[in-house]
């Protein structure tokens, strides 16, 4: 019988049509380069910790990979206990775990943490794993069984993401997710659709996100070649019937030059499906964005963050002009292409006033969408290292990190006056006139409604992640550190 990995990803809050690209690229990743059987548990649609103890015991994996971000902490750790409990090796990664590897690898139940990109460091800790002797792992902290830590500070990103396979979709639900699956709802409700990726590494600095997402993916932009792309597609649209997409890169439009490649290679191989991306209101201009509409571009995700310059530059150093956010949108609405605006409440030092104003200016705004989130300072971020500095009382529970629900700091208002302004935000926009018409197309239909419903979640209050008895869900003091010497 062959050996098994098991990949657990606990997301418990917030379920979307978003399924989880980066387990499934490292199960198919592992499927070809070690012919490993991999077993997948996601308890999207089914968030209970019941679940992964059955998947445990059902599936009976040899080793065991849990993917988690900040949200996830205290559920993640949780499958750690549980899979440490059965007396098998278990292996982290994701946003979190790279962020404090030190606090994640002195946890009791973790072997060893992936830093950044999963791919290469992962058939390296199943290999060693496998021959029973622990040791320096590329990209990777190892613990040995006496407490000690091999430390590799050599990252491995992938140079060519045409070398990777298509995701394992076969050990996901994909059918679940793309019945959840409402990027293009206010476009056309109950289009048949998915999420999937074309580069890795964003240039830009803002500090909301800057240096987490160099540390998981390098401050160089790499691409997929538009051909594989459009063959993905093309593939998903094959088994699963896709007539829509959504692009979560950072920055689609980066690369002028790519953009254009990717909508002649979709003429080329006659892929015609309705798509979306999110980008930089000053890195798409009308020429392009006509090109991309052409070609089935019928919604942007633009990063607005905040109307007043004060807080957009000199705190998130965003680098985009409000007299550019609002070109952007108004050029989108006249050529049929529709807005999603992020925005975020609640920055430090930010103040009623500035709060408001951002809520006017996106309300004005010929945008078809916008998500309020309330500002939080993800760890290892600069703007978290510069409240820190500044004396900002920070919570050290990361169960207490929500960006849809609450803050986990305390400023000068209060979390329940936070909210009451969040909630605001929407009422003031989706009673605009401009909104209208795509909410009357949702609501036409079944999966319109439940895409409203699911969004709609964000802004209702919803209780933390449970907490589970001997998890240390704050930043834990760091094992016995050595160097370790990397193998090759």
């Amino acid at each position: 019988m062959s050996e098994r990995l098991g990949l657990i990803f606990p997301r418990f809050r917030y379920p979307s049509g978003d399924f989880p690209l980066g387990i499934a690229l490292l199960a198919a990743y592992v499927r070809r380069e070690m012919g490993m059987e991999v077993v997948v548990c996601d308890t999207t649609f089914d968030p209970r910790l019941e679940r992964i103890e059955r998947f445990l015991d059902r599936e009976k994996p040899d080793y065991v990979g849990v993917g988690m971000s900040t949200l996830m902490l205290g559920e993640g750790l949780s499958a750690c206990e549980m899979a440490k409990a059965r007396g098998l090796p278990v292996f982290v990664g994701g946003p979190h775990p790279t962020t404090y590897p030190d606090a994640m690898i002195a946890h009791p139940a973790i072997d060893a943490v992936a830093i950044g990109e999963g791919e290469l460091a992962t058939v390296e800790l199943l290999d060693m794993f496998r021959k029973g002797r622990r040791h320096a792992v590329r990209g990777a902290l190892v613990k040995d069984r006496d407490g000690e830590v091999w430390v590799s500070k050599e990252r491995r990103p992938v140079e060519d993401l045409d070398s990777l396979p298509w995701p394992s979709w076969d050990l996901i639900d994909m059918e679940a997710y793309i019945a959840a699956w409402g990027q293009l709802d206010s476009f056309k409700p109950g289009l048949r659709g998915v999420n999937l990726v074309a580069s890795r590494g964003c240039p830009f600095d803002c500090s909301f996100c800057q240096p987490v997402l160099d540390a998981m993916f390098g401050k160089k932009l790499r691409q997929r070649s538009p051909e594989s792309v459009v063959r993905e597609l093309a593939e998903l649209r094959r088994r699963f019937d896709i007539e829509g997409a959504w692009f979560t890169d950072d920055t689609f439009t980066t690369n002028r030059r790519w953009v254009l490649g990717f909508c002649q290679a979709l003429r080329d191989q006659r892929q015609d499906l309705y798509w979306g991306c999110t980008t930089r209101a000053n890195l798409i201009e009308p020429d392009l964005m006509r090109t991309m509409y052409d070609h089935g571009l019928r919604k942007i995700g633009i990063g607005m963050e905040s109307a007043t310059e004060r807080v957009r530059e000199d705190i998130y150093q965003k680098g985009v002009s409000a007299e550019a956010i609002r070109h952007t949108v108004v050029t989108a609405r006249e050529m049929g292409v529709q807005t999603l605006l992020f925005l975020m409440l609640g920055a430090p030092s930010e103040s009623r006033q500035e709060m408001l104003k951002t809520i006017e200016m996106a309300t004005h705004l010929p945008a078809s969408e916008a998500s309020f989130s309330l500002f939080v300072p993800i760890p290892g971020t600069d703007l978290h290292a510069s409240m820190v500095d500044e004396g900002y009382e920070m919570s050290s529970d990361y169960t207490d990190y929500d960006y849809y629900a609450r803050q986990p700091f305390v400023g000068d208002i209060s979390r329940r006056e936070l909210r009451m302004i969040q909630r605001l935000a929407y009422l003031r926009f989706y009673a605009h006139p401009y909104r209208w018409r795509s909410m009357a197309r949702n609501a036409s239909s079944v999966k319109g409604l439940r895409s409203m419903g699911r969004k709609l979640m964000r802004i209702v209050p919803h209780g933390a992640a449970p907490r589970v008895p001997g998890a240390d869900l704050r930043t834990a003091e760091a094992a016995r550190v050595v160097q370790g010497r990397p193998r090759g």
